[in-house]
């Protein structure tokens, strides 16, 4: 619509200035051309002037005016020439105006007389002036020639304003059909604007109000030229997808309530689905509680679950939930077709037998008629997949697809728990194992050896005589005996004791350990602590804290013949301590613990359990200090 009304515009604009150049040109022409015609009609007026002054000049008779009789004669002589002819003519004092020669017929003609009576009346004028007498005929005759030559130059003069006058009128009427026909041309490019433009842009705007009132019944229909049908129509295209968007609006209105029911019941399934699952710690558990609640939740008749090898070559089925012969293989490798496609993509796959490069092949046909396969991701890291068949067709839509999506995500969580819960309990178990080894080690196994000692005297003592050593001997190892009973019970009491340590009583803890191990061996005991700077620890880094501890000051009592022992405790800059200190033998610290002697190894596993560290300063003959530190948890 925009380049025809263009093109017309620019005709219609075009011829309109045309006409204004053309009415200016023309306007320009007249000017000039009356200009031109003024001077004419005053050079030919000036002829009658000139033919009295020259019959005044004549009839004086005086020789002063012969020289100017000359000089009006030329100048008469000279513009009839050009009035004739065309050319120069004598204007004003000095001046000279140039004259078009005459193409009008009875102007010519009467130009022709008036060159006749004016050559009869320079006659006259020659006779009279060299005759030497004053003949009132000549001036008779002077006077009838002048009369008759003023006569023809004012017969001339009234046909120049009657031709010039006619000219002039004719101008006018061009510059009034210029005018006409510019108005006419606005008057069509009003009409060409009107029809072409403004009527079928208002039709257009009343027909936008209507859609805009949510008036979407009526079709639109606006008449006009082609692009104004052409915007009609795909306005009428826009209210037709306006009324379909409407009326889906409205089902979707209608159903909405029961599509968000469903949806919440099915969030909700979910989320119970997600608490039982993520609730279990047992991986078997896990698996077989993911596959048992996928086939539930989304209606197949069975569903499997398959985990990625260590070396990412082989997914291997690890449980089913449904009929066993719904399965006809265990294993298939990650680079098959279906299995790389289910494990490179992030979302779940919706497959029928054909499809999807095949489908699960560990679902034999029935089962693969329709069926769902999602990635089982942790971060980044695929692990698995997880599969729900049905022998229905069309069973799963696009809705299943993303609660089997969801589902596996959980269970990967879940599966991921389980198995860091796992590595915990081994390694928790592991560092329980070396625990109970080392106390047994230093404790019991110590004192073990020492009663074979005692025992060995008391049979040298008894083989020599000696009934009185031997008692003696006896009485210690009866007393060792039952300390080592008190050192067995007491482990046993730790290992069977699962109720978790106060956090206001962890430095009284530590107190109560320094003053039972300071009892037991006979040693001075000193406890150093800030008291503004009591922590506030979880039981576990409670526990592990006072385990360490303990493991110092028994192997200060045991090893290091040592007769004080300093504990310290309180808050440094970027955590707390604990500091067990004696003045014992000491030992090579750079030099590793001999073989069967695990204390220190243990002290330090158990501080990296609560992110913390143990570090130990000491050299022979200056004691041993060793020093725990781990960081605040509240900052």
């Amino acid at each position: 619509m925009l380049q025809r009304l263009r093109v017309q515009w620019i005709v219609l604009l075009s011829a309109f200035v045309v006409l204004v150049t053309i009415s200016a040109a023309a306007t320009y022409w007249g000017a000039q051309t009356q200009r031109q015609d003024a001077l004419v009609i005053n050079l030919a007026g000036r002829q009658r002037m000139l033919v009295q002054q020259m019959t005044w000049q004549a009839q004086q008779g005086a020789e002063t005016a012969q020289d100017e009789l000359g000089k009006l004669k030329s100048i008469f002589s000279q513009t009839l020439f050009a009035l004739e002819h065309g050319g120069a003519a004598p204007y004003l004092s000095d001046g000279v105006a140039h004259l078009p020669a005459t193409d009008d017929a009875q102007i010519l003609a009467v130009l022709r007389e008036v060159e006749s009576s004016w050559t009869r009346y320079v006659a006259v004028l020659d006779e009279l002036s060299v005759s030497d007498s004053d003949s009132d005929s000549l001036r008779r005759a002077l006077d009838e020639q002048s009369t008759r030559l003023t006569q023809k130059t004012d017969e001339a003069v009234q046909l120049y304003e009657a031709a010039f006058s006619a000219r002039a009128n004719r101008l006018r009427l061009s510059q009034i059909a210029f005018l006409l026909c510019a108005l006419i041309l606005l008057a069509i490019s009003a009409w060409v604007a009107s029809r072409s433009l403004f009527a079928p842009l208002r039709a257009l705007e009343l027909e936008a109000e209507r859609l805009g009132a949510d008036q979407l019944d009526a079709p639109v229909r606006v008449a006009g030229p082609r692009e104004i049908r052409t915007l009609s129509q795909a306005l009428d295209g826009m209210r037709s997808r306006l009324s379909e968007a409407r009326e889906e609006l409205v089902e979707w209105n209608d159903t909405l309530e029961l599509r968000v029911a469903e949806r919440t019941r099915e969030l909700e399934t979910l989320n119970e689905i997600s608490r039982e699952i993520s609730s279990r710690l047992d991986i078997q558990q896990v698996l077989n509680s993911v596959t048992e609640k996928a086939r539930a939740l989304l209606g197949g008749e069975v569903a499997s679950l398959c985990l990625v090898d260590d070396n990412q070559n082989w997914l291997k089925l690890q449980t089913l939930s449904g009929p066993k012969n719904a399965v006809v293989g265990n294993v298939v490798r990650t680079d098959n077709p279906f299995a790389h496609a289910v494990l490179a993509d992030e979302n779940a796959m919706i497959c029928k037998v054909g499809a999807c490069q095949g489908g699960c092949r560990m679902l034999s046909d029935e089962y693969r008629v329709s069926h769902l396969a999602a990635p089982l991701r942790v971060g980044e890291r695929v692990i698995g997949a997880l599969c729900v068949g049905s022998p229905a067709q069309n069973q799963f839509a696009a809705e299943s697809a993303d609660m089997l999506l969801k589902l596996a995500s959980v269970a990967a969580i879940a599966l991921e728990n389980a198995r860091l819960f796992a590595q915990a309990e081994r390694a928790a178990t592991l560092s329980e194992r070396q625990r109970v080894a080392a106390e047994m080690h230093d404790g019991l196994g110590q004192t073990l050896s020492y009663l074979g000692l005692m025992t060995d005297q008391v049979v040298e003592f008894l083989a020599d005589g000696r009934e009185g050593a031997a008692v003696e001997r006896l009485q210690k190892t009866r007393e060792t005996i039952s300390k080592a009973t008190g050192d067995v019970r007491r482990a046993i009491n730790r290992l069977l004791d699962e109720t978790p340590a106060q956090h206001d009583a962890l430095w009284a803890r530590l107190r109560e350990t320094l003053d039972e191990v300071a009892l037991q061996y006979g040693l001075e005991a000193i406890w150093r602590f800030g008291e503004d700077s009591a922590p506030d620890p979880a039981p576990q880094i409670a526990e592990q804290v006072h385990h360490i501890a303990r493991e110092a000051l028994v192997n200060a009592a045991r090893h290091a013949n040592a007769t004080r022992i300093v504990m310290q405790a309180g808050r440094g800059y970027s955590g707390y301590f604990v500091a067990v200190e004696d003045d014992g033998r000491g030992f090579e610290a750079t030099q590793s613990a001999p073989s069967g002697h695990f204390g220190l190894q243990i002290m330090q596993a158990r501080a990296k359990h609560i992110g913390g560290n143990v570090e130990i300063e000491s050299a022979p003959g200056r004691g041993t200090r060793v020093v725990l530190t781990w960081r605040a948890e509240d900052g």
